[in-house]
């Protein structure tokens, strides 16, 4: 039975990506001056993010800890997370983009062949230049983008541990955990780089692997560890107390014994798609509705965005991960082997 139909990570990730979209239709509406940091709109969202990176870092820890391979690593990695987000930037450039500019389509693609507009907006978060969604609240083409380069670092730093044999080791990641939990604290008021304390979700759900042997998961743990986060809303304390409560809480669903919480992923693994065709769909609807209510950016958002994140998966993503255990880095010691 495939280990992904024995735990109910998938139907977590799809949530999680759920809450995100919810999360932005507000702030995509709002914009982002009048959306502010203990707001519930906003903190669902972020419990979606944190959510998504405790089971990447606990997923991406295990899958280094059974096959420490680094190309073989690297190959998978890259499978899950490159097909599908350049499909979502030619998706973007090219279908979207052209509708929604406020250039003509000459000047459109003149300024996108241009190499000096890639290097004015790293991974297109601006579509200023491009004269995308200029007149929307907010102008943002694909904001949740940020996380892939600092997920894609964490993984390196798991891949570094785990050669120098230091990842399954009692401790080692706290300095790092302290590290980024320092650095939150003097940018607590930067709304640009508190967002590092989501960096502090992958590395706390990469100790929990290491230490999954040990944790028992109890209800009256779990609500011990909510009561001080709901009590303390408002303050920076909450933020603290969430760093128990989210992971533990993650893996104490992702192990309900429950067939059919298991089987959610049976027809894919949707999520990820949800995740990076959100934002510029949103932000689409947006401009050809611009008096759209949220209540209905809301549903038109899930109503498009789904069926866009099936076909990402069953046309793309689901295809280049069957090339995940091809053989071709032995093939190539072999044949090195033989001249």
């Amino acid at each position: 039975m495939d280990e992904r139909f024995t735990n109910n990570f998938d139907i977590l990730r799809f949530f999680a990506a759920a809450t995100i979209i919810f999360s932005h239709s507000f702030a995509l509406i709002l914009g982002y001056s009048n959306v502010f940091l203990f707001d519930w709109h906003l903190l669902i969202g972020q419990l979606g993010l944190a959510t998504l990176l405790v089971i990447s870092g606990y997923l991406i820890t295990q899958s280094w800890e059974r096959k420490p391979d680094l190309k073989r690593f690297f190959w998978k990695r890259s499978l899950r997370i490159f097909p599908g987000m350049i499909l979502s930037i030619v998706f973007v450039m090219f279908l979207i983009g052209p509708l929604v500019t406020n250039m003509s389509i000459n000047q459109y693609f003149e300024s996108l062949f241009n190499p000096s507009t890639w290097a004015a907006i790293p991974f297109y978060t601006n579509g200023a230049i491009l004269g995308i969604f200029t007149d929307n609240p907010v102008t943002y083409v694909n904001a949740p983008f940020w996380t892939i380069p600092v997920e894609f670092i964490l993984y390196i730093l798991i891949v570094f541990l785990g050669i120098t044999g230091l990842l399954m080791r009692r401790k080692c990641l706290f300095p790092f955990m302290f590290s980024v939990l320092l650095l939150w604290l003097m940018w607590y008021e930067n709304p640009a780089l508190n967002k590092i304390r989501f960096v502090l979700y992958f590395l706390i759900g990469a100790y929990l692997y290491t230490k999954r042997e040990t944790i028992g998961f109890k209800w009256w743990i779990l609500a011990a560890l909510w009561i001080p986060a709901i009590l303390s809303y408002g303050t920076i304390f909450m933020f603290f107390f969430a760093f128990f409560a989210i992971p533990y809480t993650v893996l104490y669903i992702a192990n309900i014994p429950s067939k059919k919480l298991n089987s959610f992923g049976k027809f894919g693994d949707f999520s990820f798609g949800m995740y990076i065709f959100g934002y510029p769909l949103q932000q689409t609807i947006i401009h050809f509705f611009p008096g759209i209510g949220i209540g209905a950016l809301i549903g038109l958002s899930f109503l498009i965005i789904i069926p866009v994140s099936i076909l990402s998966w069953h046309l793309v993503e689901k295809r280049v991960l069957t090339l995940k255990n091809t053989d071709f880095f032995v093939n190539k010691s072999i044949e090195k082997q033989n001249i």
